[in-house]
């Protein structure tokens, strides 16, 4: 038998008690906008009807996407505006520009960056997460633009509907080619998997077409549920999600995209798109306040991930001076995400996989490091392409 001093038990205690408690995330849940009544649609991971959420003036609900302020975007496309929301499903906002002209797909370019694609005019119109319009890009044969993508190289694809093709432009924002195949008909939702496969959801068609980003068409999902798919997108586990526009229901493949259920219920009325709430851990709260009481730095969400990845991290009453930086293995400065005076509250940082001169970065381990007065802690994570 052996024995330990009671010097050894204590200090692993001490060890033990040291770390934090930590709730699981909340993860899981999925906004589905319904454009027949003009609500979005919320579920939980396993497919249950939660709630609806919806605002004054809200009409024709299209494009959906959580950004790292905490809000999300809802697109109208009735109205030619895009409503914003917190993540207590509250209205806070909406906005609009003289060239926006019937809005559907949104995609957040960057942590600070809006891309909504004009169906009308054919056009992607650019704004900042306040709402403030920034630019406008187009060309390249688009016509009836309706979703964007990005590649882990930051290159564009927008699906272009009235043309059956999906429109590449370069990080420039400037278009490279087109391509379709695989039977595309009304390219509506889009969306890029960990391996750079681009995933087509063909209205028309009622497939699912996937594209390699050179534009070569690899193969097509399809089942007897998926009627005029719409949006698509992925849950943290890597299952494929897809609105179903003819029969009010979201198609679930898993991971080895094979069938693997098919949601209904609910107030959804003629689905459109779909997006996941990003996880968030929740610290410990004064009731006073409700800011946060420590400074704490979470782990990164997805890890591994490509192309991009957020990193949420809270701020106690009385603020800091917070800095959040990125390094390689070697210790050199690879970009630095934040570094201003910030109140407190929960904060969320989002980094794309690029250096300070916009270059996409290699696979491999990361660190990324936050300082906040003299609270200082890093974290591992890893690009993986």
């Amino acid at each position: 038998m052996r024995f330990y001093s009671i010097v050894t038990i204590l200090a692993g205690m001490q060890f033990l008690f040291a770390q934090p408690f930590l709730p699981p995330p909340e993860t899981g849940e999925f906004y589905v906008s319904s454009y027949g009544n003009d609500k979005v649609a919320v579920y939980d991971s396993v497919g249950n009807y939660l709630r609806s959420v919806t605002a004054q003036g809200l009409n024709g609900t299209r494009g959906i996407v959580f950004a790292p302020n905490g809000n999300y975007y809802v697109s109208s496309q009735l109205s030619n505006e895009v409503f914003v929301f917190d993540e207590n499903d509250r209205f806070v906002k909406k906005f609009s520009h003289q060239q926006l002209s019937g809005p559907t797909g949104l995609t957040l370019a960057d942590s600070s960056t809006l891309y909504v694609c004009s169906f009308n005019n054919d056009r992607v119109i650019v704004f900042d997460l306040e709402g403030n319009y920034l630019r406008t890009f187009e060309g390249g044969g688009l016509d009836g633009p309706n979703c964007a993508a990005l590649d882990s190289r930051g290159n564009i694809y927008v699906a272009s509907a009235l043309n059956a093709k999906v429109i590449k432009y370069n990080p420039a924002e400037q278009p490279v080619t087109s391509f379709t195949g695989g039977n595309l008909s009304s390219p509506m939702g889009i969306a890029r998997d960990a391996d750079d496969i681009l995933f087509v959801a063909g209205g028309g068609s009622n497939n699912i077409v996937l594209f390699d980003t050179s534009g070569t068409y690899l193969s097509q999902i399809k089942h007897d549920d998926l009627s005029g798919p719409q949006g698509v997108a992925f849950d943290d586990a890597g299952r494929l999600f897809s609105s179903s526009y003819y029969n009010n229901q979201v198609v679930v493949f898993n991971e080895s995209r094979s069938y693997q259920q098919t949601i209904t219920g609910g107030d959804l009325n003629i689905p459109r798109s779909i997006a996941f709430k990003p996880a968030k851990r929740v610290t410990s709260i004064d009731e006073r306040t409700g800011a946060p009481v420590t400074f704490h730095l979470s782990q990164n969400a997805p890890n591994p991930f490509n192309p991009s990845t957020t990193i949420q991290y809270s701020i106690p009453a009385g603020g800091a001076h917070v800095r959040l930086q990125i390094f390689d293995i070697n210790g050199r400065l690879v970009n630095t995400l934040t570094d201003e005076w910030s109140g407190a509250g929960y904060k969320a940082a989002f980094w794309n996989g690029r250096d300070t001169r916009g270059r996409a970065v290699a696979s491999g381990v990361y660190f990324y490091r936050l300082t906040a007065g003299e609270f200082i802690q890093t974290k591992r994570m890893i690009l993986q392409k």
